[in-house]
């Protein structure tokens, strides 16, 4: 059914991923309701991934719980990593169609609306960021990513980290992703189009983050952010790990 403004029979949910996340999910969560209630009528549930945060963030997802069963909390025991907290949103989900993106408020969330508008032709649609807000060398990282996954797979997608995604849930009965850190975003979008998967790709708004700090990031001032040596070398043997499975044919 073609989507858009309007109450719609096709069900979502959302989940944030979250880790440190006290001044923004209240936001957020109260955000993605209003822009929920809009295009799927009461057909919606809201996950927050609690990715072992040590504030306040499941405190204030347990009460914002408590006014409305459709929102829901799962945690994780500890930190298991970005890729592992995405994992278990899309695990957790219960609607036929899934959509993630991060909670620190970076993402106009009112652009669902037009994502959800194009999900009747394809599996997949990606949000890909115009306008990166990020400091100069955060940029730099970025570009050399999106470099090395084109060089290694030889094919590539735009901005293959940004997380404004939205997923038709059941081609998570046959992709399996394994990744536990920021290479899963690559990993689904790969082994969607390998399968034969619709992925089209929109550009979406891109903003300084609402509160908050980046928790891989060793620096941020101005322009510049360095980002901790252990991310960048477990994105990089995760993204090998991921070469070699597709290699042997054992990705699915």
């Amino acid at each position: 059914m073609p989507g858009g403004c309007g109450i719609s029979e096709d069900g979502i949910s959302l989940f944030l991923p979250a880790f440190n996340e006290e001044e923004n999910v209240e936001y957020m969560v109260s955000k993605a309701e209003s822009v929920l209630n809009r295009i799927a009528g009461g057909n919606w549930e809201i996950l927050v991934v609690d990715d072992g945060s040590t504030d306040s963030t499941a405190e204030i997802t347990k009460s914002m719980s408590r006014k409305d069963s459709r929102i829901r909390l799962v945690s994780h025991n500890g930190n298991l990593g970005f890729g592992r907290a995405v994992r278990t949103g899309i695990e957790n989900s219960s609607k036929n169609w899934i959509f993630y993106t991060d909670c620190d408020g970076q993402f106009d969330l009112d652009e669902l609306e037009l994502v959800w508008a194009r999900r009747a032709e394809a599996d997949i649609v990606s949000g890909y960021r115009r306008r990166r807000k990020d400091p100069a060398t955060r940029l730099g990282y970025s570009l050399l990513w999106n470099t090395l996954t084109m060089m290694m797979f030889l094919r590539g997608f735009k901005d293959v980290d940004s997380s404004f995604k939205l997923y038709r849930s059941s081609i998570f009965k046959i992709l399996k992703p394994q990744s536990t850190c920021g290479v899963i975003d690559f990993e689904i979008l790969t082994l969607a189009r390998d399968m034969g998967f619709r992925v089209i790709q929109l550009p979406v708004s891109h903003y300084q983050r609402r509160a908050g700090t980046v928790s891989f990031e060793s620096v941020r001032s101005g322009f510049i952010a360095f980002v901790k040596l252990g991310p960048i070398l477990e994105m990089f043997m995760q993204l090998v790990a991921f070469r070699f499975r597709s290699w042997r044919g054992t990705v699915r």
